[in-house]
């Protein structure tokens, strides 16, 4: 993904992310007229994976004196893929906010993947997060993405800086 370094932030912009735990689409959106003008479309196969396409290897076994125990991973394979792509997420937020390119974004993103994406924020880009809402939008286009866009903005109050 490219970005204009040379002009000065439109504060009447505000970037919109769109996430599921294996796409997410960034776009500008014009506070005036609630255009949506596309950045970036980001994809991890990764998170489509099944965990046993992910995990070649079965959980091993241990023993400790006479008793036997079945380790188990924390999380699985695809959650992992999963958090992966959100630090990545994260990490292009993060770089954009430092850099004075992202001056206030929302996140419409689905469950649980939008909780992983929040977590994973740095400082910067959590302190420029308006919105966050509950929703995978990732798959609409055009007119309808900008009118449910608009609509769930209207409909979930700023949020407190920081994402709290």
């Amino acid at each position: 993904m490219t970005y204009d370094r040379t002009s000065p932030p439109d504060r009447r912009l505000h970037w919109v992310l769109l996430a599921n735990a294996s796409r997410a689409r960034l776009f500008e959106r014009d506070h005036d007229n609630g255009a949506l003008r596309e950045l970036g479309d980001f994809v991890h196969p990764g998170s489509r994976l099944k965990s046993a396409a992910l995990s070649h290897d079965r959980a091993g076994q241990g023993s400790k004196g006479s008793a036997r125990a079945h380790f188990e991973p924390p999380t699985s394979p695809k959650e992992r893929e999963q958090q992966h792509f959100a630090e990545q997420l994260s990490q292009h937020l993060e770089e954009a906010a430092r850099a004075e390119r992202l001056v206030g974004w929302a996140v419409i993103a689905s469950s649980p993947f939008l909780g992983r994406l929040r977590t994973a924020l740095g400082s910067a880009a959590a302190t420029r997060l308006t919105h966050h809402v509950d929703r995978d939008l990732t798959a609409c286009v055009g007119q309808e993405l900008e009118q449910r866009v608009t609509e769930l903005l209207l409909a979930h109050p700023s949020s407190d800086p920081g994402g709290s």
